[in-house]
């Protein structure tokens, strides 16, 4: 367990004096001869700024606390969600214990050290009551986030890029939980597997071959048996599909991937045959990509929506079963069924109009129209989606426009930034940064709430996760993409290294491999990439 002190106190209410002491580093061990205190009396409130989101609970060391003890704590992503009342009924606004208890009460007592709480908060408001008096030396954050020593790494001469990176990296290890990937640390402490994607690219390019990849995978495969649907949901079996894929590519050990083999085969026979028809339509009983492009009651064009969700979901079905053919093959399998199946799917086209999720996962999945790409780069970031970057990126930079894309990941997640993010959320849209305030700041008359006014579907308010994993996917962009570096066989003994500058005129990379990193550093000169590469003597890099 790691202690972090506050940076900060946004906010005091009621009699404190010397609140100040809360920021100061002591000794965390409460004593009886105490003298740098914060003195309360009566009702009162103070809210802490930390700095940076965690992943823990508050420790606090009380000398005295007389009269009334009980104390309110709430924990949040954003000032106003510490200021934020539990939602009542069925109501949109407000906050929740959902998954994790991050507003409740508890008792202080004499010369004590107790720690509070498990959940994913940046700020932390404490209540005190009427009628108490207390003595507090130290409240910190107890941080039980993951430590261990990133492998991977990726820098520019654009610092705002630079700055999204390490963002991305912190999200998705406060997403390291317990021997597993989970999707949020305040909400959604769950094993999601269409969010693994984005998330398991991350984590390959940041950590290696971590083993939650294949405990999630484990899992979920174990939660799901056949017919069943991982997390409930047809797509999601697709999903599962791609990421085992993607992690045996990664790990190229056979051993350690034959037991999938007849759960891959199952869900190709009991889940995707029977959806797919003869004319190529694809229809699950449950068509999802993501929420951006899930239809709300009340929005227009829904007969157009609808269509292109059911597109999306037949392109996913092409992917699933083009990475199936990949790995079955590799374990001997027959892949006919896979190429009779995209064979159908390709006879039925699809017109995309609206969303840019659904255009990407066209392009990645063999369709090169260059409508798509008028569509993937219309309104720069607008249309974006936290867990569809990667792909909609990687689809507009396999037509070359690699500017445009690192310029609309630079204003997508640097909108993020700009309104005090310290992690990557669950959804965003640039329109949300009009009249709004930051979330390190106390709520303001005149200004929109960017935490406690937006969001929808499951994410509505204060429930809306501002540390969410299936954000991280551009870390692989920037890796793959940018710097260049590709795996080009399973177990990645041959690594191909390519950059595409994006406009940048340095770019360094680190990417982990099991046999040790590879290095590369490109600079542009005199108009041309100059590269250096460092790569273990069992890679082969290729131009």
């Amino acid at each position: 367990m790691r202690y972090e002190y506050a940076v900060k106190t946004v906010y005091t209410e009621g009699a404190v004096e010397n609140s100040a002491a809360l920021l100061s580093r002591k000794p965390l061990q409460i004593g009886l001869a105490e003298r740098d205190l914060v003195s309360v009396k009566g009702k009162a409130s103070v809210i802490l700024d930390f700095g940076v989101e965690v992943s823990g609970g508050a420790r606090i060391l009380t000398y005295k606390a007389i009269n009334a003890k009980t104390v309110r704590l709430r924990f949040g992503e954003s000032v106003s969600e510490t200021c934020a009342e539990i939602r009542s009924g069925d109501g949109d606004y407000g906050a929740t214990n959902d998954h994790s208890n991050r507003d409740f009460s508890v008792d202080l007592q004499n010369y004590s050290d107790m720690t509070f709480g498990q959940t994913g908060f940046r700020f932390l408001r404490v209540d005190f009551p009427e009628g108490g008096e207390f003595l507090i030396k130290a409240i910190v954050a107890a941080v039980d986030t993951d430590e261990r020593e990133e492998k991977g790494s990726f820098s520019c001469d654009d610092e705002l890029v630079n700055e999204i990176w390490k963002t991305a990296a912190r999200t998705m290890r406060l997403c390291l939980q317990n021997g597993y990937i989970w999707d949020g640390v305040k909400r959604d402490r769950l094993v999601w597997i269409g969010d693994l994607y984005p998330e398991e690219k991350a984590v390959h390019c940041l950590f290696g071959d971590a083993p939650e990849v294949l405990s999630s995978l484990d899992f979920s495969m174990e939660q799901s048996p056949l017919p069943g649907f991982i997390n409930g949901m047809p797509t999601y079996s697709l999903w599962w599909v791609i990421c085992l894929a993607e992690a045996y590519a990664v790990s190229g050990e056979k051993k350690d991937f034959y037991k999938y083999v007849d759960y891959v085969k199952g869900v190709i026979s009991e889940i995707i045959t029977p959806c797919v028809a003869e004319d190529g339509t694809v229809s699950y009983s449950f068509d999802y990509i993501d929420w951006p492009s899930t239809y709300q009651e009340g929005e227009s064009d829904r007969e157009q929506k609808d269509k292109e969700r059911h597109a999306g979901v037949a392109y996913l079905t092409k992917i699933c079963l083009s990475r199936a053919k990949e790995f079955l093959t590799e374990f001997g399998e027959s892949t006919d069924v896979c190429d009779e199946l995209i064979a159908r799917i390709d006879k039925k086209k699809y017109v995309v109009k609206i969303f840019k999720q659904i255009a990407a996962l066209a392009v990645l999945s063999g369709e090169r129209d260059e409508y798509l790409l008028e569509m993937l780069t219309a309104g720069g970031a607008k249309g974006l989606s936290t867990f569809q970057s990667y792909p909609i990126l990687t689809a507009i930079a396999s037509f070359g426009k690699y500017e445009e894309a690192l310029s609309m990941m630079k204003d997508y997640y640097g909108g993020m930034l700009s309104a005090g993010a310290t992690t990557f959320w669950e959804d965003f849209d640039t329109e949300w940064l009009e009249g709004t305030g930051r979330i390190d700041e106390m709520p303001r008359a005149g200004l929109k709430d960017i935490h406690g006014d937006y969001g929808k579907f499951c994410y509505k308010s204060f429930r809306h996760s501002l540390c969410h994993g299936w954000s991280t996917g551009i870390t692989a962009y920037l890796i793959e993409t940018v710097a260049g570096i590709r795996p080009e066989n399973a177990g990645m003994t041959v690594i191909s290294v390519k950059p595409n500058m994006s406009g940048l005129k340095r770019v360094s990379a680190v990417f982990p491999t099991k046999y040790g990193p590879v290095k590369v550093e490109h600079k542009l000169v005199g108009g041309k990439v100059v590269t250096k590469i460092s790569a273990p003597e069992e890679i082969k890099i290729i131009g």
